[in-house]
């Protein structure tokens, strides 16, 4: 049995075709259980609309308040089925081929290392990657990996971790490491769970037959005050909550390049240094909350092995490439 988990927020424009796609899914023991954020759009009226329309079981949760994606998802997981042996994200801005559920199942079901595995996730029109896995650079931040080549990361390989636009995990693995950190409330939250499955043991492959096609930052938009805000504020509780000392010493210079380069894309040129500044701020106040989360992250590896899955800064030249044209927009 697999669950999938649906939170949205103001997603009148693209619920309808999202929940449809799954209509077409070729594995069909799964359930849907949708939780609202309080949208204040139509929304609810529109997912009341098509219920009948759906041949799968399926479970709307309305929220009276936006907890966001973290307490979304969390609040989502309370109400699966007893017997689910997986947990499947989906974001309502996107729409799964066919065989997305069957192939993600089949990779999980013949591998129990996997605690989780990462879709194709290709833009709406499909001519860009989206996500093709998230990788973690040696400046301890978590990124796509992206690609304005459709044709690229075709072949199934370990990643660092899984972007939970459209992701699986192993209900085993979620009840060992806890599922979504409702600090971050978003961003940097599906890093943050990921890094948590490493560090338990639990590794992450990249499935590039499961293909969904996502309607890119359609929630909170490109560059937003909420998304820079939280991408900044929640990469320092991602570095404090799990990276292990020694990797922090020896990543010191690149983290610094990091926070070079960010403050003068979104500080200086996009003009939000205030709310840039502020995100580091609000972070330092959270800093004794997230050490004291520290103390319960399961660590079952070693720092030799988190150094192995880490993404040298400078090594990638096509993903070095794609970061400063986006630099550059």
């Amino acid at each position: 049995m697999v669950s999938v988990l649906i939170v949205t927020y103001n997603a009148a424009l693209t619920i309808r075709e999202c929940l449809l796609s799954l209509n077409r899914q070729t594995f069909r023991d799964f359930e849907v259980i949708l939780v609202d954020n309080n949208s204040a759009d139509d929304s609810m009226q529109i997912i009341g609309s098509i219920t009948k329309s759906l041949n799968y079981p399926f479970k709307t949760v309305p929220l009276e308040a936006n907890p966001g994606f973290t307490g979304g998802n969390n609040i989502a997981l309370k109400h699966i089925s007893k017997n689910s042996a997986f947990i499947v994200l989906l974001n309502p801005d996107a729409c799964a081929e066919g065989m997305w559920l069957e192939k993600l199942v089949e990779e999980m079901e013949n591998n129990n290392e996997l605690g989780s595995c990462a879709s194709r996730i290709l833009t709406y029109d499909g001519k860009a990657i989206d996500s093709a896995g998230d990788i973690l650079l040696s400046s301890l931040k978590g990124y796509k990996r992206e690609a304005t080549d459709p044709g690229l990361y075709t072949a199934p390989e370990y990643v660092f971790g899984a972007c939970a636009a459209a992701a699986i995990y192993r209900k085993s693995a979620i009840d060992e490491v806890g599922f979504f950190d409702e600090d971050f409330f978003i961003q940097c939250d599906d890093t943050d769970l990921s890094f948590r499955l490493q560090l338990a043991g639990w590794r992450v492959l990249y499935v590039p037959d499961a293909v969904v096609y996502h309607k890119v930052s359609h929630t909170i938009g490109r560059k937003s005050d909420i998304g820079v805000y939280y991408s900044q504020r929640n990469m320092e509780f991602l570095r404090i909550k799990n990276v292990p000392l020694s990797l922090l010493i020896i990543y010191l210079p690149e983290i610094i390049i990091g926070y070079i380069v960010e403050f003068c894309y979104f500080g200086l040129r996009h003009m939000k240094w205030k709310l840039f500044l502020k995100a580091k701020i609000d972070a330092l106040r959270l800093l004794p909350a997230m050490l004291r989360k520290r103390k319960y992250i399961i660590k079952k590896v070693d720092d030799k092995y988190i150094k192995s899955l880490i993404t040298p800064l400078f090594s990638d030249r096509s993903f070095m490439i794609q970061k400063l044209k986006k630099f550059r927009a």
